[in-house]
């Protein structure tokens, strides 16, 4: 696969440093790499350093966390201005608001008896529930991060943490604004039905969106077409991205996907400086 519109690094919840990320692509036969940490740009310097030494075109991207209609969905920001001030703005915002949430997970686990954990905040990229599971397993309270989840981290439970993300319109605007291409990401992993997953894609159509991520870690052929009927319905164009955080064996690494099918308007069609470029 050419392209990989879609992955993590230790910035955010990733298992590699940027330029390692970039490598372990261009091994893969990856040339055109989007680096979409969560809430973050703070490796894509890094990334884009070690990118033309390997063959790779990186593309500076985010992952923005969005609230819709009480459910949390994933935004990626494709191309975008790292300088731009407002995105900028927008991204200490939302360090702060994992921050606090953080903060507030922390003091969770010591009133709950499970210890001192704050560790977890001493990280230098962004603090997730992510880095909370890993400490619970770390400290003997749960065998596994899936577990860790389940028992401490999910609604309700006794380290759970809800945070107020930024709306939909917001979170599309601030990418529209910084020149970038928003993407709504792994869509069938919301677990919505068919009604309401409609719903969200009309709404982030409204919103300005521009592209469904298509081809995602863990879907079948079958999900993949219902995917892309969808961005035809809605006049998206079709994105493809690992999610790659770390090697799992039921999530592929960088570029181990399927390619688009072959009805779908690649996201990459709007930006010729790509799309042109000698790529094999």
């Amino acid at each position: 696969m050419y392209y990989d519109l879609h992955t993590h690094t230790v910035w955010s919840d990733g298992e590699l440093e940027p330029a390692l990320l970039v490598a372990n692509a261009a091994a893969a036969g990856v040339r055109v790499l989007a680096l979409t940490d969560h809430d973050t740009m703070a490796g894509v310097g890094e990334a884009a350093g070690a990118a033309p030494g390997l063959g790779v075109q990186l593309i500076p991207g985010v992952e923005l966390s969005v609230s819709w209609q009480g459910l949390t969905v994933h935004v990626v920001g494709l191309g975008l201005d790292a300088g731009n001030v407002r995105l900028c703005q927008a991204l200490d915002e939302l360090r702060e608001i994992r921050i606090e949430r953080g903060r507030a997970m922390v003091a969770a686990l010591a009133a709950a008896g499970l210890g001192e954990a704050q560790s977890i905040l001493e990280r230098p990229g962004i603090v997730s529930r992510v880095h909370v599971a890993d400490w619970l397993v770390a400290h003997g309270h749960a065998p596994d991060r899936a577990r860790a989840f389940k028992r401490f981290l999910t609604r309700g439970a006794a380290a759970y943490v809800a945070a107020q993300w930024p709306d939909l319109p917001a979170a599309v605007g601030w990418i529209r604004g910084a020149g970038g291409c928003a993407v709504l990401a792994h869509p069938i992993r919301y677990r919505l039905s068919g009604g309401r997953l409609a719903q969200l894609v009309g709404a982030f159509t409204e919103a300005g969106g521009a592209a469904l991520e298509v081809v995602t870690a863990g879907l079948d052929a079958g999900e993949i077409g219902r995917l892309a009927r969808l961005a035809r319905k809605y006049a998206l164009h079709a994105s493809v991205g690992s999610d790659f955080h770390k090697a799992l064996p039921w999530r592929p690494r960088p570029g181990g996907l399927p390619e688009l099918p072959g009805d779908c308007r690649p996201v990459w069609d709007g930006w010729p400086q790509i799309a042109l470029q000698e790529i094999g």
